[in-house]
Formats: C-alpha cells, sequence, structure tokens
C-alpha cells in the first residue's frame, strides 16, 4: 500500500496526480519498456514485468526521501486514464531540496501535459513543502526534455556529468543537470508556466 494519500489535481482541471496503485502495476511496466522511454532512458533494463514494478512500488513507497505519483489525464468525456509517473526523490530535509522526474506515455507527447504535471509538482514542492531547490537530471540526448526546462521553464543549467549514467547495454550516456530555486519559481518560472498554460 502507498505511504501517502496525496491527490494533486491541476490548475487546469487536465490531470491528476495520485499515489501508486497496484491495478497499474502492468502498465509501468508497458510505459517503461517502450521504446521512445528507452531513448531517453537508456538506464532502465529493455523489459518490465508488473510483478517487477509491483516489487519497485513496494520498495519506493517505504522510503521518505521518495514521493511517486500516477499521471491520470482526462479524456473528452471525463473519464482518468494512466498517463505516465512522475514525482520527487532524493529528497534532503536539511538543505531543503529534491530532484523531480517524469516519464510521460508517448501516446501523450506533443499535447502539453508533461507541463500541467511539472507545473503542478513544483507547486506542490514550493508553495506546499517549502522546498527551497528543484533538481532535474536528463541524458544530454533528451533533447525535448532539455528544450523544455531550457526554453518553456527557463530552468538553469547547471552542467554536465560525462558518461554518468550506464546503460542497459553496457555503455554510458552523459547528463544535464538542471534547477529551479524557490525565489526563481516565485519570481520567474511560475508565471512562464502560467503563460504556457495559459491559466
Amino acid at each position: 500500500m502507498p505511504t501517502h494519500n496525496i491527490v494533486l489535481t491541476s490548475v487546469t482541471g487536465r490531470i491528476k496526480l495520485i499515489p501508486p496503485h497496484p491495478s497499474e502495476d502492468e502498465v509501468v511496466a508497458q510505459l517503461r519498456t517502450d521504446p521512445e522511454f528507452l531513448r531517453y532512458l537508456p538506464i532502465f533494463p529493455q523489459s518490465a514485468s508488473a510483478e517487477e514494478m509491483r516489487l519497485r512500488r513496494e520498495t519506493r513507497s517505504e522510503n521518505p526521501s521518495i514521493r511517486d505519483f500516477h499521471i491520470h489525464v482526462a479524456d473528452n468525456k471525463g473519464q482518468w486514464k494512466f498517463g505516465g509517473i512522475a514525482g520527487y526523490f532524493n529528497l534532503e530535509e536539511t538543505n531543503k531540496s529534491c530532484e523531480i522526474g517524469i516519464a510521460v506515455c508517448p501516446a501523450l507527447f506533443g499535447t502539453g501535459i508533461a507541463t500541467d504535471v511539472l507545473y503542478t509538482l513544483l507547486v506542490y514542492v514550493f508553495e506546499d513543502q517549502a522546498l527551497h531547490r528543484a533538481t532535474f537530471q536528463t541524458a544530454t540526448i533528451n533533447v525535448a526534455m532539455r528544450g523544455w526546462l531550457d526554453k518553456v521553464a527557463g530552468a538553469k543549467l547547471e552542467g554536465e556529468k560525462r558518461e554518468c549514467w550506464r546503460t542497459e547495454r553496457g555503455g554510458y550516456c552523459d547528463v544535464a543537470c538542471y534547477s529551479i530555486l524557490e525565489w526563481e519559481w516565485r519570481d520567474k518560472v511560475k508565471g512562464k508556466l502560467e503563460q504556457r498554460l495559459q491559466i
């Protein structure tokens, strides 16, 4: 069972972030083995079972430095459907910082869902949890995520880690590291995302 019962609803009403549920272990396995997912996250195995996702979900739910959510997206009939995974981890209470991650189902690429999800998470992290710093790491080849961080959010590129992530095939990939500070969120980033979401 999840260690949290937090449900975050976006201001647009298009998405909800809900605690991971056992009934979705299979769709999480499908997402994590999708070629588009693996293209930018080559550190993950090319195969994953619902049982492996169950074990991962249960293990992560016991770790107080991790807060996982499943993305649910409202369709045009108002029905909620699984749309990906998101959350924060590496929570440091002393330094009031965390790392944020997101993986949207490829069928939803280009729909603006990622902006909705990340806006909702950043409101929670900075305004509800009163954290000071949120970080993001992504493969340097992940042009879409880097474009979002650079252009849409205006996050600060802190640097690149060379050959930082060991890939499933035994090689290594470079990682780009970004951050948003609480005052940057308040003074700049929040407004940029609200303009993007037209709210």
